[in-house]
């Protein structure tokens, strides 16, 4: 990158208005410059230590005592973050947005962090339903999503405090209400983090929890891929859908449920090698009514412990899982006099599961999945609710091969499979559904953190068995293709 070049990047920042508005708060700042393009490390970062900094990134360093108070503004693309080997250059683990579980103080003064995601996805997808009572559906896309990211952190010693911010723009912009359920524009992440760099932090606030199942370079978030051959409203009886992956994921996302409900975690890094989660989720998703949720108002409380064993080449991941909601308010049982009962209608959630992963740095790296859960859903009569208690197996794997300096190819599979405890009468098997979902990629990076992937799936097949004997087995079967542009920031 050449020295004019980095000076029209910093006249293009200073001239946005979040950038304006950060300087003129901070009283002046620099900003930090992205390394050479010809010196970018193709291999990925090498291995950390406990406490030194990367040799590549040395805005992510460890803070010293000695750090400077000055006022600063960086730069946070994903060559600044640490980390001993997390997979191949660009590919999915090197992308995996919560760094496998790594701390990152991301300077040594006190500073603001700014980075950014963007990424379009246009293509085509075909659902055929294997019977003449179910209509097949053909549709074309395009959908995006971009996050800008900023993280204030202070230092002192060995000590640190962040907060993080993610806001969210949405491609789609329908004056309808079709838009209103991803979001026009929305939060992604809102935590605060304060602990001791490399030895613990406590983490509260709106986040993902740390990945356990990784699927590689497809089946990625938001994507029609990843919900693969479902039946998208179309009607049946019984009303069978294909189930989507599992990998410990009820306690993994974003809390979703709205009004108050977030997370809180505790961080432990014990060795080099060893780093722990726990994790708790609390709140309540409307205190007042349902009429803002169209639902029965939950309490919610959980937990997720995670283990993350990693040598850089080999990394072993556990985690467990558990969730409980309650109705917050309590019924009145009809009766002369009426009274109060505590409420009845409650959703239990367990599950375990884990992965492993071998890097084989610059090469190639893969992966294989495991994970099952249960859910019990009671309702107001203490009774259960077929429909929705269910058991749910997940397994798959990846692989990812890098082609040449600047291509990587990657594959994968994985199979899921639910059974309810809906039980028709004279049936000696419940209601069973599975999906079966495969992809190919092939991703090119032209310059920088540009990212251009092609990701087809050749063949998906969701599988429906109703336990009504009266009613015959069906298949779906999916064929669909995307291109991605990604640029990070």
């Amino acid at each position: 990158m050449t020295l004019e070049r980095r000076g029209q990047r910093r006249s293009l920042a200073a001239a946005t208005t979040v950038v304006t508005l950060l300087l003129s708060l901070a009283g002046g700042a620099t900003a930090a410059e992205e390394p050479d393009e010809a010196s970018e490390p193709e291999a990925g970062p090498p291995a950390q230590e406990r406490q030194a900094p990367p040799a590549v990134a040395p805005a992510v360093a460890a803070p010293t005592a000695a750090a400077s108070s000055a006022p600063f503004l960086e730069h946070m693309g994903p060559e600044t973050f640490p980390g001993r080997l997390r997979g191949i250059y660009g590919g999915s683990l090197w992308l995996e947005p919560d760094f496998q579980g790594l701390q990152w103080p991301h300077n040594t003064q006190s500073g603001l962090g700014i980075s950014a995601n963007f990424w379009i996805d246009t293509g085509r997808e075909a659902i055929k339903r294997g019977t003449d009572q179910l209509p097949n559906t053909t549709m074309s896309f395009q959908q995006g999503r971009s996050v800008l990211r900023l993280t204030p952190a202070y230092m002192s010693g060995n000590l640190f405090v962040q907060a993080q911010i993610e806001l969210v723009g949405n491609l789609c912009q329908a004056t309808t209400t079709i838009c209103l359920t991803s979001g026009t524009f929305t939060t992604d992440d809102l935590w605060i983090r304060v602990g001791a760099w490399n030895v613990w932090d406590l983490k509260v606030g709106r986040f993902e929890a740390w990945e356990v199942y990784h699927t590689g370079m497809g089946l990625e978030q938001y994507t029609l891929e990843r919900l693969g051959a479902g039946m998208f409203g179309v009607e049946t009886t019984p009303r069978l859908e294909a189930p989507t992956f599992y990998g410990v994921t009820y306690l993994h996302d974003r809390p979703i449920e709205g009004l108050q409900v977030g997370y809180a975690a505790v961080h432990l890094y014990p060795t080099d090698y060893l780093r722990f989660e726990l994790l708790g989720k609390f709140g309540s998703d409307n205190y007042r009514d349902d009429n803002a949720t169209g639902d029965t108002p939950w309490n919610y409380f959980g937990g997720r412990p995670t283990i993350i064993f990693d040598v850089g080449w080999f990394k072993l991941r556990l985690a467990g899982e558990y969730q409980k909601r309650t109705a917050t308010s309590q019924g009145i049982t009809p009766g002369n006099p009426a009274f109060k009962a505590d409420p009845v209608p409650t959703r239990v959630q367990k599950g375990a599961g884990a992965s492993f992963q071998v890097v084989i740095n610059p090469v190639v790296e893969f992966g294989v999945n495991a994970a099952i859960a249960h859910q019990d859903d009671t309702n107001a009569f203490a009774a259960q609710v077929p429909e929705e208690t269910f058991t749910i197996k997940s397994v798959g794997g990846f692989a990812n091969l890098r082609l040449a300096e600047r291509w990587v190819a990657g594959g994968g599979i994985n199979w899921t499979a639910r059974t309810d405890s809906v039980l028709a009468s004279g049936s000696t098997a419940n209601d069973f559904s599975a999906q079966l979902q495969s992809f190919v990629a092939l991703q090119y990076r032209p310059m920088g953190q540009l990212y251009i992937k092609a990701v087809v799936v050749p063949y998906t097949r969701a599988d429906f068995l109703p336990s009504d004997l009266n009613v015959s087995e069906w298949h779906n079967h999916m064929y669909s293709g995307r291109i991605r542009f990604l640029y990070i920031y």
